[in-house]
């Protein structure tokens, strides 16, 4: 199989478990309209690429780096987590919105460029496409194939974005304002929870005595 539907098929399958950038998505979509959520979904698929780039080039200067910064990258995924699941509960999405449009909310660069921040504080993700590409034996020898492969990838991960934020506006119509505002709020205590256990593994991290204090 050609690296790029290759890479097409990992994207997919990389973004469909719903984590803390599913959970912003879907509250972007319902608070912000479709493209809110697919300006989110690009952020985090830019940062699988890049991710799953460095993994093709087995970079263990940068693999290393990752490593040593695990507390200040879980420090940061947490308060991120805790400012976004905070904006999300007092949000109040109505109906009566167009899910088409995007909304009053946060800029379209800061929609982007938040989410990218958020996927690029999960440094598993490289350790996730290493352990891909070698289980699948997917070839990356060359850097035309690299290239194809993580625009595969790329694609994949913003297919899957795009189709989350269309079905959930879909959805948005047919909603009650009650209904939409339960469910903002679920997803909002989702990602405050996913932010404190975030801050609780960067406070293990620094409380552990076996492990070098950053």
């Amino acid at each position: 199989m050609e690296p790029f539907f290759l890479g097409l098929i990992v994207g997919i399958i990389t973004s469909a478990p719903i984590g803390p950038v599913g959970l912003l998505t879907i509250q972007r979509t319902l608070a912000h309209g479709r493209l809110a959520g697919m300006l989110s979904g690009a952020g985090a698929a830019t940062a699988d690429a890049f991710y799953a780039g460095l993994a093709g080039l087995s970079l263990s200067v940068v693999s290393n780096f990752l490593a040593s910064a695990r507390f200040w990258i879980h420090l940061g995924a947490g308060i991120l987590c805790l400012w976004f699941g905070g904006r999300a509960f007092f949000f109040r999405p109505r109906r009566r919105a167009p899910a088409h449009r995007y909304g009053r909310g946060p800029g379209v660069l800061w929609t982007f460029v938040s989410s990218l921040l958020l996927t690029l504080a999960n440094p598993l993700t490289i350790l996730f496409f290493i352990v891909v590409f070698t289980t699948l034996q997917m070839d990356h020898s060359s850097l035309p194939r690299l290239l194809s492969l993580v625009a595969g990838i790329f694609s994949g991960c913003l297919l899957w974005w795009i189709a989350l934020s269309l079905v959930t506006a879909r959805l948005h119509t047919h909603l009650e304002s009650r209904t939409l505002i339960l469910i903002n709020r679920v997803s909002a205590i989702f990602i405050i929870i996913l932010g404190v256990v975030a801050l609780g593994s960067a406070g293990h991290f620094l409380m552990s005595p076996r492990i070098p204090k950053p």
